[in-house]
């Protein structure tokens, strides 16, 4: 058995390829924006632009970084709703126009930029993002960020008032939604917006539907096959209606990088109390940062014999570094513990807390079965 020192995160370049080809094939007419905060490592971003994908960005950090990785301007989108009004400047004077808002605090941000007499050579595309249910979600995304039905005729009004052209309506049904119905309601509550907009002679041409795709983390979900027949049946009543978007918009990232990873951990501890607390050199703070919201990854073991409740903690000296209880095999340690589906959200949350790495990325051409990275270890 060959020895790598742990945590390593495994991502196959197969099923980042594969993933996006699937979304692509369930949502033809769309333009698939990967969202780079899930993982934003250099080869899956390669291995997406050679597959023709578009990006989406939180901020200038994240534009620049896919700039100088040969991605261009127009393949960008940036989506966070409320940004520093240098951030907007920014990017739009590297060409990236599509930027999203949800109140009229951001949109007086964007009046210097969205007027015909603007200094810069690119007009903004403001899209708006309005709150939806997120029913099934396991992080609703509702609260912080989206403009409720009762603020969109302040936005509209003030957009008509300012010539601020509407480019397109935009939502996020929340991370790893596990229901169809979250994209059924969204696309309701879209139209009615679409709707309302145009009673105050604004024209969204641009329908941009977020991320949410799931990951098997060990539940029932919905293919990809299956959200993208819920999507198109609501363009076609729209079509039906008079309405085509020019530009259909979907922004996975746990869906593309989320299955193509195995996150591989070692017991270093073993501590029988009140309960049994099995200590992996991997934890909260180094990589596992999902787990505190509710986040149990499917798991395959090193160890045998009978298994027994334990809690899974990480490396560091502090309490809040604990993750979940969960059936293993007795742990004793140099165990190893594969967490998979842990591809997106791991390595990028990852930080140098009490003097723990995080993970560090291995590529591989494709895991065919996981259990082969035991002997890898």
């Amino acid at each position: 058995m060959a020895t790598h020192e742990t945590p390593i995160l495994f991502m196959d370049r197969t099923r980042v390829r594969d993933n996006y080809r699937e979304l692509k094939k369930a949502l033809p007419p769309f333009r698939v924006a990967y969202a780079i905060k899930s993982n934003s490592h250099p080869e899956i971003i390669e291995i997406l632009k050679k597959e023709g994908a578009h990006f989406e960005t939180a901020s200038i950090a994240e534009i620049e970084k896919l700039l100088a990785l040969g991605v261009s301007a127009g393949e960008i989108i940036l989506s966070n709703p409320v940004k520093a009004p240098e951030a907007i400047r920014r990017a739009l004077e590297h060409g990236v126009t599509i930027q999203s808002f949800d109140s009229v605090e951001e949109l007086e941000k964007f009046k210097p930029y969205a007027q015909s007499s603007t200094a810069l050579t690119h007009r903004i595309r403001p899209q708006l993002r309005i709150v939806v249910p997120n029913e099934g979600s396991m992080w609703p995304l509702s609260g912080k960020f989206g403009a409720d039905e009762e603020l969109w005729p302040a936005i509209f009004e003030y957009m008509k008032t300012h010539e601020i052209p509407l480019d397109g309506i935009t939502f996020h049904p929340g991370s790893q939604c596990e229901t169809i119905a979250g994209w059924d309601s969204a696309l309701y509550l879209t139209w009615r917006c679409i709707e309302i907009s145009r009673e105050y002679g604004l024209n969204p041409t641009t329908i941009n539907i977020g991320g949410g795709l799931p990951v098997d983390l060990g539940r029932k979900i919905p293919t990809a096959a299956q959200v993208g027949k819920v999507v198109l049946r609501h363009l076609k009543e729209w079509e039906r209606k008079g309405f085509k978007p020019a530009d259909l918009i979907v922004e996975p990232g746990r869906f593309i990088s989320g299955s193509a990873g195995v996150l591989a951990s070692r017991v270093v501890g073993v501590a029988r109390r009140e309960k049994t607390w099995a200590f992996l050199d991997c934890g909260v703070f180094t990589g596992m940062m999902e787990t505190i919201d509710g986040i149990t990854y499917p798991m395959l073991f090193s160890g045998t014999g009978e298994k027994e409740r334990v809690m899974l903690c990480g490396p560091s000296c502090d309490s809040v570094d604990k993750m979940y209880e969960a059936k293993i095999p007795h742990p004793k340690p140099g165990d190893v513990i594969l967490f998979l589906s842990a591809g997106a959200y791991t390595s990028v949350y990852a930080s140098d807390f009490n003097g723990f790495l995080g993970p560090r990325i291995v590529f591989l051409d494709e895991i065919k079965d996981p259990k082969d990275l035991l002997f890898l270890i």
